[in-house]
């Protein structure tokens, strides 16, 4: 095997390293600290050193600025992690906190800056004692409303009264004209250990505080209607 193949420092085994200061190659950290005790290479670049047009172009100086960003990258990576969790939305009034805890009402809270986050109007109103929900509305799997309902209010006065009549004219509902009776409703609620949605069957005549009892929602209730088959 040619010389030159070999490792510039022992001369015996192929190199598995290259020195991004000089291109030395050599075989094991052994000979690359030797390299550096006999030439008085750094053995690392510097940033700030002076480069000419030529050095630019080199695929080692290429291979240097890669390594240099990745090292400025993985710094930002460690001082992040070092960083206490930030907040992903504000507590709770403490009056909605105590309903939904005697409840066994759960609310997960979306990320701040998501739009379900920027959605959520709910609030307490202290002259009827009572928490108005922002609650969401799905029909045939689409969203048609998101609109804040008392929690006093049943789920059928809440969707014939309320939410039926703030729906564009545009928006396809087949069971507009379905009796009161033949329509269905599902709150959506998150499983706690499989993180997987299932369906709450509701009465027509529970109450929205009723209907919240005992679920775990994504920042705010979202309440699905069908006809019945």
């Amino acid at each position: 095997m040619d010389s030159s193949s070999l490792c510039s420092v022992c001369v015996e085994v192929e190199p598995k390293y290259t020195c991004p200061v000089c291109a030395a190659r050599t075989c094991s950290l052994v000979c690359s600290k030797r390299h550096k005790s006999r030439t008085s290479c750094e053995g690392q670049q510097r940033p700030g050193a002076f480069k000419s047009k030529s050095d630019l172009h080199r695929p080692s100086q290429v291979a240097a600025d890669f390594d240099f960003l990745n090292s400025i990258q993985r710094s930002l990576d460690r001082a992040a992690d070092s960083l206490p969790p930030s907040r992903s939305q504000p507590p709770l009034d403490h009056r909605i906190r105590d309903a939904c805890k005697a409840r066994g009402f759960v609310i997960l809270p979306a990320p701040l800056q998501s739009s379900r986050a920027s959605q959520n109007h709910s609030f307490y109103a202290p002259k009827n004692n009572s928490i108005v929900w922002t609650v969401e509305w799905v029909i045939n799997g689409a969203t048609v409303a998101t609109i804040e309902l008392d929690e006093s209010l049943t789920v059928s006065d809440a969707f014939e009264n309320i939410v039926l009549p703030s729906l564009s004219p545009t928006t396809p509902f087949p069971g507009a004209k379905t009796p009161s009776s033949e329509l269905l409703y599902h709150l959506r609620s998150i499983e706690p250990h499989s993180q997987s949605i299932t369906l709450l069957p509701l009465t027509a005549q529970d109450t929205l505080s009723k209907a919240l009892m005992n679920a775990t929602v994504l920042e705010f209730p979202t309440i699905q209607v069908s006809i019945a088959s």
